[in-house]
C-alpha cells in the first residue's frame, strides 16, 4: 500500500477512537437510549448512537482516499460506496433520535440501495438487472445486521473480520481499492469496541449498524463489478446470513409474526446456554474467520478450488447453526415470549400475610407440602390440606393455550376455592416431578395447568398471596441460574414447567389490576430428604464406583434440603416487603464434590472437564433423538459440572438461611428426617412422582 493509503487507514483509527469522547456527553444530553425488553439481550437502560464514532471515522479513511492522488484506482467506485454509506448511517441515527416508521425505513433503504447498484452500474458497465438485486440485497443485509447487533461486541467483532476479508481479497485479486478501503473498515468499528465492552457501555445503535450491513453491502457489489470471485466476497458474510436467514425462514415456518422482535437467532440460543456475551460474539466471529478462510480458496481460478469453497463456508454455517443444540438448548413452547412488556416489571407484594393467617397448602399429602404443612403448624399458623385435582393439557400448548383450558376447568376451580376458602395465603406445592419422562398431557396438566387452577380458587376466595413452587429447571443449562424470566428448558419435564410459569404470568398480566392475589413464583433447585426417590438415587450412586465430578469439584451444585426449602417458602409467604415475581432457592452451600463425599463416604473420582464435556456433549446429541434422554444427561451434567445460582432476593433481604444438606445426605437412610418434618416420610413413600418442584 502506498504512504497515502496507509494515511487513510490512520485517519479511520485515529477519529473512531476520538470521536465517542465528543459523542457520548451529547447522546445523553439528548437522553439516547435503549431500553431493555423480554426480547433484549441487557438487562439496563444504555445509551445509543454511539455508532457515529465509525461513520466519522470511516468517513475520514474514505475521503483521504479520495483526495489523494496515489490512492490505487476504484475512485468512482469510493465515491459511491462513501455516499451510500453516509445515507444509510443517517437514515440509522434519525431512528436513533427521533424514531422512523417502517415503512419509511424500508423505502429509504431500497432508494439507497437502488440509487447506489446504478451508480456502480454505471461506472463499471455491467448489466442494468442488477439494480433490482442490489436494491434489495443493500436493504437485506442492512437489516441483517441490525438484527445481529443484539449483544456486547458482536458488530464491532464482525466489522473488524469482515474489513480483514475484503483486504485480503483485494490482495489477491486485481481489485486493489479494497485493500486499504477493507483495513479502514476493521479498524473503524475496531475503535469502537472497547466503548462497547467497558462496564460503562454504549451501543452501536442504528446508525452504527446500519453503517455495517449497508457499507458491507455496497463495498461487496463494487468489488464483484469490478471481477472480484464473489464467492469470497459472500464468505466473510455467510454466518450472519445463515443466523438471520435461517430464524426468518423457521419464524415464517411456525407461523409467528416475523415482523415482531423476537429472541430466536442462534447468538441469543447461544448467550441463554449460558456463555457470555463476548463469548458468542468470539464463537460468531471465528465461524466467520473460517468461512473466510474457505472463500479465498475462490480467488483461485480452479473448478475444485471453488467447489471445495463454497463446500467448506456451507459446512462451517451449519456447523455455527448447530451450536445450541450442541450447548443443550432447546426451543421453549411458542407463547413462553409473547408476554409483551409487562414481562420485564416485577409485580410488588405490598401485602402481607403475617402472625396467625390461614394457610392453604394444594398437594399437603406430597414430599414437599406434607414437610410445609407440618412447619406451618409448628409456627402456630391454621393450615387447610388441599388434594390437587388430576388434570391434562396438551404437551404442546402455550401459555395462551393453558388459559383457554382454564376457562373449561370450572369444576377444578370450584372444588379448590371451596377448600382453599377463608385463606390469606395459598401455596401450590402440587405438581409432577418427572425429570426424566416423557411429555404428556398428565405432566402439562400438572405443572403448567394446576397453577393456574390454583391461582384463580384463590383469586375467586380473596387471598392475599400465592405462591407457586416451580423448579430452576426451566433455566436448563444456563451458566448462572437466577431471576429473571428468560428460561431454556431442556427436557419435557422443564418445558412443562416454563410453561407453568409463563401461563401464570401470562394471566397476572392481562388480571385485572389490583384485584388478584400477589403472586410469586419460587424455583427450586434439587431438593432432597428422606423417603425420596431422587436422594436415594443420589445417595447410591456416591457409594458407588461411578461417583464422579469433573475437576477439580469445587463448583457450586444445585443440591438443596427439604427443610431449607420449607422454611424460605414460609418466609416469603410472610414477608411484609415487595417480592419479585419469581424468585431463586437460596444456594445452601454445597460443591459437587462436598456432595458425593457426604453422601458416599468417600471422595469422589475427578475427571478431566474435557472428558466429561464430550460425554455430555454426545449425550445432548443422542437426546436430540430421544428427548427424554436429555433429562438423565443433565443430571449427569449437574453431578459433574454443578451450576451457580444467584438467589439475589433472598440475598437483599436476609432469607438466606442455614444448609441442611449435609443431615439429609450424612445419615443413613430413614434415619434422617428432621423432627419438624415427621408427615414427608410416610406421606411420600410409593407417590414420590406425585409430589412437588424438584
Amino acid at each position: 500500500m502506498t504512504s497515502y493509503e496507509w494515511a487513510a487507514v490512520l485517519a479511520a483509527l485515529c477519529i473512531s477512537l476520538v470521536s465517542p469522547f465528543a459523542i457520548r456527553p451529547l447522546l445523553e444530553k439528548l437522553h439516547v437510549v435503549d431500553v431493555p425488553n423480554a426480547r433484549s439481550s441487557h438487562a439496563a437502560t444504555v445509551l445509543r448512537g454511539g455508532g457515529v464514532a465509525p461513520l466519522f471515522g470511516l468517513s475520514a479513511g474514505f475521503l483521504t482516499l479520495l483526495i489523494t492522488s496515489e490512492a490505487s484506482g476504484g475512485k468512482p467506485q469510493l465515491l459511491i460506496v462513501f455516499l451510500g454509506s453516509v445515507a444509510i448511517g443517517l437514515v440509522g441515527l434519525l431512528e436513533d433520535l427521533w424514531g422512523v416508521r417502517i415503512a419509511v425505513r424500508a423505502g429509504a433503504q431500497l432508494l439507497i440501495g437502488a440509487l447506489g447498484t446504478s451508480a456502480l452500474v454505471i461506472v463499471s458497465t455491467t448489466e442494468w438487472w442488477w439494480v433490482p438485486i442490489g436494491a434489495i440485497g443493500f436493504a437485506g443485509y442492512t437489516n441483517v445486521a441490525n438484527f445481529m447487533d443484539g449483544i456486547n461486541g458482536i458488530s464491532g467483532l464482525h466489522g473488524i473480520a469482515v474489513g480483514l476479508a475484503f483486504s485480503a481479497i483485494g490482495a489477491m485479486s486485481d481489485v486493489r481499492w479494497l485493500l486499504p478501503i477493507g483495513l479502514a473498515f476493521a479498524v473503524s468499528f475496531g475503535a469502537f469496541l472497547p466503548w462497547n465492552l467497558r462496564r460503562n457501555r454504549l451501543f452501536l445503535g442504528d446508525v452504527g449498524s446500519y453503517l455495517l450491513g449497508g457499507c458491507i453491502s455496497l463495498i461487496a457489489l463494487a468489488a464483484a463489478f469490478e471481477g472480484a470471485p464473489v464467492v469470497a466476497l459472500l464468505s466473510p458474510l455467510a454466518i450472519y446470513l445463515a443466523d438471520a436467514g435461517s430464524t426468518l425462514a423457521a419464524r415464517i415456518f411456525r407461523g409467528d409474526d416475523w415482523k415482531q422482535a423476537h429472541r430466536s437467532h442462534t447468538y441469543q440460543k447461544l448467550t441463554d446456554t449460558g456463555l457470555s456475551h463476548l463469548r458468542v460474539a468470539l464463537i460468531a466471529t471465528a465461524a466467520t474467520i473460517v468461512s473466510t478462510a474457505f472463500g479465498l480458496l475462490a480467488c483461485n481460478a480452479s473448478d475444485s478450488s471453488l467447489a471445495l469453497a463454497i463446500v467448506g463456508i456451507a459446512v462451517t454455517s451449519a456447523t455455527y447453526l448447530a451450536l445450541p443444540k450442541f450447548r443443550g438448548w432447546t426451543a421453549a413452547p411458542a407463547a413462553l415470549g409473547d408476554l409483551g412488556p409487562t414481562d420485564v416489571t416485577v409485580r410488588p407484594l405490598n401485602e402481607a400475610a403475617l402472625g396467625g393467617a390461614k394457610w392453604a397448602v394444594v398437594g399437603a399429602s406430597g414430599f414437599i407440602g406434607a414437610a410445609l404443612v407440618a412447619e406451618l403448624r409448628a409456627q402456630g399458623h391454621d393450615v387447610v390440606d388441599v388434594v390437587a385435582p388430576r388434570l391434562v393439557l396438551n404437551p404442546k400448548g402455550t401459555a395462551r393455550d393453558a388459559i383457554e383450558y382454564l376457562a373449561r376447568s370450572a369444576e377444578a376451580v370450584d372444588g379448590l376455592a371451596a377448600a382453599c376458602d377463608g385463606a390469606d395465603v395459598v401455596v401450590n406445592a402440587a405438581g409432577l416431578a418427572l425429570p426424566g419422562s416423557a411429555a404428556s398431557d398428565s405432566l402439562s396438566g400438572a405443572n403448567a395447568l394446576l397453577p393456574l387452577v390454583v391461582l384463580r380458587a384463590a383469586e375467586r376466595v380473596k387471598a392475599t398471596r400465592v405462591v407457586h413452587l416451580s423448579s430452576a429447571a426451566v433455566q436448563g443449562r444456563r451458566r448462572v441460574l437466577d431471576e429473571s424470566l428468560e428460561t431454556s428448558p431442556f427436557s419435557p419435564y422443564s418445558h412443562s414447567k416454563a410453561l407453568g410459569e409463563a401461563a401464570l404470568r401470562l394471566y397476572v398480566a392481562k388480571g385485572p389490576v389490583g384485584e388478584l392475589p400477589s403472586l410469586v413464583i419460587i424455583r427450586a433447585t434439587s431438593v432432597q430428604g428422606v423417603g425420596r426417590q431422587t436422594t436415594a438415587q443420589l445417595q447410591r450412586l456416591a457409594r458407588s464406583p461411578f461417583a464422579s465430578v469433573a475437576r477439580p469439584g469445587d463448583a457450586p451444585t444445585v443440591v438443596s434440603s427439604l427443610r431449607g426449602l420449607v422454611e424460605f417458602v414460609v418466609q416469603v409467604g410472610k414477608y411484609a416487603g415487595d417480592v419479585p415475581i419469581t424468585v431463586l432457592q437460596p444456594w445452601e452451600g454445597m460443591t459437587t464434590s462436598s456432595v458425593l463425599e457426604i453422601a458416599g463416604g468417600h471422595a469422589p473420582l475427578k475427571v478431566p472437564v474435557w472428558a466429561c464435556r464430550s460425554l455430555v456433549t454426545i449425550g445432548f446429541l443422542i437426546g436430540g433423538v430421544l428427548e427424554p434422554v436429555n433429562g438423565v444427561v443433565r443430571r449427569v451434567e449437574l453431578m459433574w459440572f454443578g451450576q451457580k445460582q444467584n438467589a439475589k432476593w433472598a440475598r437483599s433481604v436476609g432469607l438466606e438461611g442455614p444448609s441442611y444438606v449435609h443431615d439429609v445426605l450424612f445419615s443413613l437412610p430413614n434415619d434422617h428426617e428432621p423432627a419438624a418434618h415427621p408427615r414427608a416420610d410416610e406421606a411420600l413413600r410409593g407417590r414420590d412422582a406425585w409430589a412437588g418442584s424438584s
